[in-house]
């Protein structure tokens, strides 16, 4: 079994709906901290929760909230791959919310990271990023947590064309916000973030995540 083989199916045993293998070579040292490729995780929520928080007008995400559970899962995975390559010989660093802030590599004034997950995911060809500042992946809509290993291991990254913004003049998350925290503008890979979204006014409501079209049309295709 080859190293990709035996990466995959450890995480899928454990949990892991999608695992994805990307040259990250192209981004700047600060980025990706000079490793030329990255294993992108993620595990997908559950229809039943995002049609819960779509029913309730402000939700405040708890410990026990699926969503928590989720980012929780995904960053141990990543620590345990990365502790799974260094013991192969390789360096890896995982991009779990605990490491990239015992390593400074989290700005808390900002709350911004050099590289976040959907930067990955986005070099992947996996979706674009929405007018929520949240992935879109077109089989999941936003339903998804993930996490990111940065390493030198030889994996065999998949060719891909990073996605373009399929938002179009949709403006469902900008009109639901209940904060008016999305300022409706679409992206592209040279707008800042905070043209996108005042990530100090949000309340981590998850309205935008439930009730981007996307992800309602993942809710209508799945049958619990």
């Amino acid at each position: 079994m080859g190293l990709e083989s035996d990466i995959k199916t450890r995480l899928k045993e454990h949990g892991a709906d999608f695992v994805h293998y990307v040259d990250i070579s192209r981004l700047s040292g600060e980025q990706n901290k000079k490793f030329p490729r990255a294993v992108l995780l993620g595990i997908v929520l559950s229809p039943g929760y995002i049609r819960t928080i779509s029913e309730e007008p402000v939700r405040v995400r708890t410990e026990e909230d699926e969503f928590c559970l989720k980012e929780k899962k995904t960053d141990r995975l990543a620590d345990d791959i990365a502790d799974y390559l260094s013991e192969k010989g390789y360096s890896a660093y995982s991009q779990s919310e605990k490491n990239i802030c015992a390593t400074g590599h989290y700005d808390e004034k900002k709350k911004i990271t050099p590289l976040p997950h959907k930067t990955i995911a986005g070099l992947a060809g996996l979706g674009w990023i929405g007018k929520h500042d949240l992935l879109i992946m077109p089989r999941y809509g936003s339903a998804v947590s993930m996490c990111s290993v940065l390493t030198d291991a030889p994996l065999e990254t998949e060719p891909c064309t990073p996605g373009e913004s399929q938002c179009g003049d949709c403006t469902v998350c900008r009109d639901i916000c209940p904060v008016n925290a999305i300022s409706g503008a679409v992206w592209t890979n040279e707008i800042p973030r905070d043209e996108l979204v005042d990530v100090f006014r949000c309340i981590s409501c998850m309205q935008c995540l439930a009730l981007c079209s996307w992800t309602q049309k993942y809710i209508r295709n799945k049958k619990e």
